[in-house]
């Protein structure tokens, strides 16, 4: 018997981007939950750094 399909695949079929935000952020938790502290450390500076991604001013996809 096929195994139902995960939330985040329920998600992305219906378009709910909130939703897949929110299963993606649990899932980078849990993964920041086990790494060293030194890593987790790394990975926040790492972040910080990056250059932000510019807006799109017109309407975005899928918003009325």
């Amino acid at each position: 018997m096929k195994p139902p399909p995960s939330l985040l695949a329920v998600a992305i079929e219906r378009n709910d981007w909130e939703a897949v935000a929110l299963c993606l952020l649990l899932g980078v938790s849990r993964a920041a939950r086990n790494l060293p502290p030194e890593t987790l450390e790394e990975m926040i500076e790492a972040l910080a750094s990056e250059t932000p991604i510019p807006q799109h001013k017109g309407r975005r996809r899928g918003h009325s």
